[in-house]
């Protein structure tokens, strides 16, 4: 329209011949005859008013296409139209064309019905019913003092807003986790008594585990719900907040609505921030809304978005924690939350995956379950399962003091009683048990009571030790009299290193007497026993 007017300006002010002004504007004699001749049968006159636009200019020069051909589309029912599942702007134009088939051509009805559009949404996104679900968090919490501890601490609001109906739930959460959101769908679905085909959040961590432009990757916990319940994630661009559009209205809403009334309210717990917000979400969903002629939120969620969502499935989603790809330890453990669990030792080195639902964890491996535990405080302690553990490694983990005792008695009683000297000989029971266990080995090469035998031997000679045990049974000293030598009468040989018994201060106390020979001759030294 700007090079029409240039046009017209040319021949009415300018004066010159269709032509020149043919040549001045580049365009052919025939497009300046008939763009002259149509402004002469419209009724303008030049100058034109100033408060004539390039629309109406247009509209008095050409025409409408409908006033050609066919009618107007009705805006408001293409809009309503768009709004179903399945219905395109082009099923919209053919179904047009069928009713006026010299009626407008696609581009005509393409730009038609934008342009009607545009004016009262801006260029508003056409959400289908059932569709999404947006969801977010708002930038400002509700403060409250906690009764048990007396700290401040700030109470997060999610937010989450169907597309079509704008019908919006709202609760709040201690923090902003990947727990807390995925608890906040279940109750969302569970509010709206109804399941969308997709989700639209935002970038945080606790949904999105990498954030990209073209392949974002989804949260494992998220991952799992979106499973369960059969929806589709769609994370919306980073710093695009006009793909989520919905839910920011409706946080923006949310804010004014919830948290406007509340800023005077003291609060002492969550549940009694829930307890307060509750009502008010009720509320806003009750409040009219004038740009859709004083239709509530409910009304036109129970119109358009809950006839064509997806219904609740009948189990209830569980899951409260996941940790994906998660390397095994060579002991074949994996840590949770501060805890060991085992899984079968072959797969050592591997990775697996680990799903918390309620207090059982749930362990993966490629897809497959492995193994079901409860779960345990966080300790940093580990719990084992015997069949998780090598042959070898299961035969250690029942060492035990008791276990050895029980072992040596089923030889003897002096054996058992050996073995228990060795053990409590040692300053932990622990460091004895690789003794006693070749103790309990001697059976392979001897029988029993050579043992038993071998045993009461060493305990005569206050010598418990399995080296002594094993001497006497290779040197055949098990067979020969365990008696004591007898001692030899002699001198008393006393000098300056000869301490005696009153060095002890016990002059009465029993003597041990060691008969020794040096050179055919019996010495005697006295030891207090």
């Amino acid at each position: 329209m700007r090079r029409i007017r240039e046009l017209l300006r040319y021949r009415f002010e300018q004066e010159l011949s269709e032509d020149d002004v043919a040549r001045a504007q580049g365009v052919s004699k025939g497009t300046v005859h008939n763009t002259l001749r149509r402004f002469s049968i419209c009724g303008l006159s030049w100058p034109l008013p100033e408060t004539l636009g390039d629309e109406e200019l247009e509209r008095r020069l050409f025409g409408t296409r409908e006033a050609q051909g066919g009618a107007a589309p009705d805006i408001d029912r293409i809009e309503a139209e768009l709004r179903r599942p399945h219905v395109t702007l082009e099923l919209l134009w053919r179904e047009y064309q069928q009713h006026y088939p010299y009626g407008m051509s696609r581009a005509s009805f393409y730009r038609y019905v934008r342009r009607g559009l545009r004016a009262p949404v801006e260029l508003k996104m056409i959400h289908k019913g059932g569709d999404k679900l947006f969801m977010d968090y708002s930038g400002d919490g509700i403060p409250y003092v906690d009764s048990a501890t007396r700290e401040a601490r700030q109470a997060s609001l999610f937010v989450a807003s169907w597309g079509a109906s704008s019908d919006t739930f709202a609760d709040v959460t201690e923090d902003q986790g990947q727990t807390s959101v995925v608890r906040m769908l279940v109750a969302a679905f569970e509010w709206f008594e109804c399941v969308p085909h997709a989700l639209v959040p935002d970038n945080a961590t606790s949904m999105v585990a990498k954030a990209d432009r073209y392949e974002p990757r989804i949260g494992p916990l998220m991952d799992k719900l979106a499973e369960h319940y059969g929806v589709a994630v769609l994370p919306a661009r980073v710093r695009k907040p006009r793909d989520k559009a919905v839910v920011e209205s409706a946080v923006g809403f949310a804010q004014r609505y919830i948290l406007g009334r509340l800023r005077d309210q003291h609060f002492t717990s969550l549940a009694q921030i829930r307890q307060a917000v509750r009502p008010l979400v009720e509320a806003l969903n009750d409040e009219p809304m004038h740009c859709y002629g004083g239709q509530t939120r409910r009304q036109r969620f129970e119109a358009l978005d809950k006839p064509h969502a997806q219904a609740l499935p009948p189990e209830r989603f569980q899951m409260c924690a996941a940790k994906l790809d998660v390397s095994v330890a060579p002991n074949y453990h994996v840590c949770f939350e501060q805890h060991f669990y085992s899984v079968p030792y072959h797969l050592a080195r591997e990775r697996v995956d680990i799903y918390q639902v309620g207090h059982l964890l749930e362990i993966y491996h490629k897809g497959l379950h492995v193994v079901r535990y409860e779960k345990q405080p966080p300790d940093y302690g580990y719990t084992t399962i015997d069949e998780h553990m090598p042959p070898h490694h299961r035969f250690v983990r029942g060492w035990s003091m008791e276990w050895f005792q029980r072992k040596a008695a089923q030889i003897g009683p002096r054996t058992e009683e050996l073995v228990t000297c060795i053990m409590k000989r040692r300053r932990h029971p622990q460091q004895g048990f690789n003794s006693a266990l070749g103790v309990l080995n001697l059976t392979r090469n001897y029988p029993a009571e050579r043992i038993e035998a071998a045993a009461e031997r060493a305990l005569r000679f206050r010598s418990p030790s399995l080296g002594c045990v094993r001497s006497i049974l290779e040197r055949g000293l098990d067979r020969q009299p365990a008696e004591m030598a007898p001692v030899v009468d002699g001198p008393v040989v006393t000098h300056a290193n000869v301490r005696g018994p009153a060095y002890y201060g016990d002059e009465t106390s029993s003597q041990m007497t060691l008969a020794l020979t040096i050179g055919g001759s019996a010495l005697c030294i006295s030891k207090p026993c």
